[in-house]
């Protein structure tokens, strides 16, 4: 009887033996933002250098508006993959929103040069050279010229 005791009280510290991909899939395949940032948490602590799964964490911090650790989560994630060209991006999208403009600049910036096709990216840092009241149509030019045309049928034509 104590030896079944003592296994019960121990199965809550084994976990069950789940792998940080399986951690990982739970948290995609969500659609609760808490829910995939608890798992993504989990599947970080197995491997801290599952690059995808920061990018991920700060994608669902960024939708629950958390942009302090979103921007944590995709620094760490540009730390372990210095050519990431979305975290890059999603970090410059949040710094938009936290009116960082130069850091949201130097971000997209980066991604422009990693993925010199990232429509996304020129949009976004004409967007921020828009509020910094700097030449901003050559960007949404190109984002244009790309395919993503909202801004520049807004501010440029």
């Amino acid at each position: 009887m104590k030896k079944l005791l003592l296994i019960l009280l121990c199965l809550p510290m084994i976990g069950f033996g789940q792998t940080a991909e399986e951690y990982f899939e739970k948290a995609y395949n969500s659609s609760d933002d808490q829910y995939k940032i608890d798992n993504y948490t989990k599947c970080l602590k197995i491997d801290p250098d599952y690059v995808k799964a920061y990018y991920n964490r700060g994608n669902a911090y960024k939708e629950l508006e958390n942009y302090k650790n979103a921007i944590a989560d995709y620094t760490r994630a540009i730390k372990i993959d210095p050519d990431y060209s979305t975290a890059y991006y999603n970090r410059g999208l949040a710094y938009n929103i936290l009116e960082n403009y130069k850091n949201a600049i130097a971000d997209y910036t980066r991604a422009i040069k990693i993925d010199p096709d990232f429509a996304n990216a020129y949009d976004g840092r004409g967007t921020a050279m828009w509020y910094l009241k700097v030449e901003y149509c050559s960007d949404y030019i190109r984002a244009c010229n790309l395919g993503v045309c909202s801004n520049y049928n807004k501010f440029c034509k």
